[in-house]
């Protein structure tokens, strides 16, 4: 059958449409070990190591964020000396290497050390993603692959999670043998992701970052900041006032990771749905996250709000990653999304410190159900305040275009 140039030139770009999609599925999905980091083990960690207290044993959880930052912080300086798929490959390494090590050594000081480290891995591979996808497709499209961007986390995160939870039978050490899944990543993403060239620009300041970039980073730091009290207490919870079978805590885990798979691959419909309200819609399903937990007891109240915080951290990184890739011009998407994940890693970082200080401040314990609570009139109140900003902005865009 006759072939012509337009069809060979049409089905090479598929190919290579298809190569992309692949390698942003898989990076996304080694990513997607952030969000497990050791949730499935940190009530029993809670107990092991409980000498250096709750608050520094659920700190393990969120300790990447602090190098996350640094990682994040090179990157915009980084996409200027190398590619992005050699940039994506050494984060992963990083990622795998850190993630294995507490595997060998029984040791607080070396898991403490090496959940620190393994943030740089996080931090110079995470805004990846949301740059390759600027870069090889139009703003229409984005939102799509975004959406995918999203899956791959959510894929991740649930086998991370399922295979965590087994692996704990075993041994509790065996579950950082998830974080093998970083070196099959980096095959893939070897053959996968297409080569491109170092950005051309003298320095990083030439990459000019603007209001909307700063202001989804906040909102980042809102979220992050009371989304985590859920991966940080949820095992916690679970040990204390559930069950003490361990393995649970994984298969909780990994609803909350299928929910937010399920809104990845939505999630090109349901912002089309919710437009400029889809960023406070995320916000909500967190709310009502939390409130299930605080009204409805045993597992049931705890599916509810794993499935309900899923969906609010899948639909808050799509859509934020999304705003952050139309924000700025190509050559600064890297950059924009390297501060979205710096702004975002600090209230990550303080995340158990604030909370447990908050809960013992204003309930009189640091539980996690005071936790929890905290958390909930934490994105009531944020959830309110983006409405309204949102609802004012979109008056403000009515009235112009009435003007005009």
């Amino acid at each position: 059958m006759y072939c012509s140039p337009a069809d060979k030139e049409r089905d090479c770009k598929m190919s290579k449409s298809r190569k992309i999609a692949c390698s942003v599925f898989i990076a996304a999905f080694a990513f997607g070990l952030n969000i497990t980091g050791i949730s499935p083990v940190l009530g029993i960690l809670n107990e092991k190591y409980g000498q250096y207290g709750t608050s520094m044993v659920q700190l393990l959880q969120t300790l990447p964020y602090l190098f996350l930052i640094v990682g994040a912080l090179m990157i915009g300086w980084l996409t200027t000396k190398i590619s992005k798929k050699k940039i994506t490959l050494y984060g992963l390494l990083i990622i795998g290497i850190c993630g294995v090590i507490p595997f060998f050594a029984e040791s607080f000081q070396i898991l403490f050390v090496s959940r620190l480290l393994i943030g740089f891995g996080f931090g110079i591979m995470g805004p990846m993603n949301t740059a390759i996808i600027t870069e090889f497709f139009p703003a229409s499209e984005r939102a799509s692959y975004m959406g995918l961007h999203v899956v791959g986390m959510g894929v991740g995160t649930m086998v991370g999670n399922l295979a965590g939870g087994m692996l704990v039978n075993l041994g509790y050490q065996y579950f950082f043998l998830i974080y093998l899944i970083p070196f099959l990543a980096m095959a893939g993403i070897w053959f996968l992701l297409i080569e491109t060239p170092p950005v051309k620009t003298e320095k990083s300041s030439d990459m000019k970052l603007n209001r909307m970039v700063y202001a989804i980073s906040f909102a980042s730091f809102a979220h992050t900041l009371f989304i985590n009290a859920y991966s940080t207490n949820i095992g916690i919870y679970i040990l204390e006032n559930v069950t003490e079978n361990a393995s649970v805590t994984g298969i909780v885990t990994a609803v909350n990771a299928v929910f937010a798979l399920l809104i990845g691959i939505g999630f090109g419909k349901i912002s089309k749905a919710l437009k400029e309200y889809t960023l406070a819609f995320s916000i909500y399903a967190a709310m009502a996250g939390y409130l299930a937990v605080m009204l409805i007891p045993g597992m049931a109240g705890v599916f509810i709000t794993s499935a309900l915080c899923g969906i609010s951290l899948s639909c808050f990184m799509a859509q934020g990653s999304y705003l952050i890739s139309v924000s700025v011009e190509k050559n600064a998407v890297a950059k924009a999304s390297g501060m979205f994940s710096i702004i975002g890693g600090i209230g990550g970082l303080i995340a158990p410190i604030f909370m447990g200080n908050t809960a013992a401040l204003l309930l009189g314990k640091n539980t996690a159900e005071n936790q929890f609570a905290v958390a909930f009139a934490g994105m009531l109140a944020f959830a309110v305040i983006v409405t309204v900003i949102t609802k004012r902005e979109e008056k403000e865009v009515s009235y112009g275009s009435n003007n005009n």
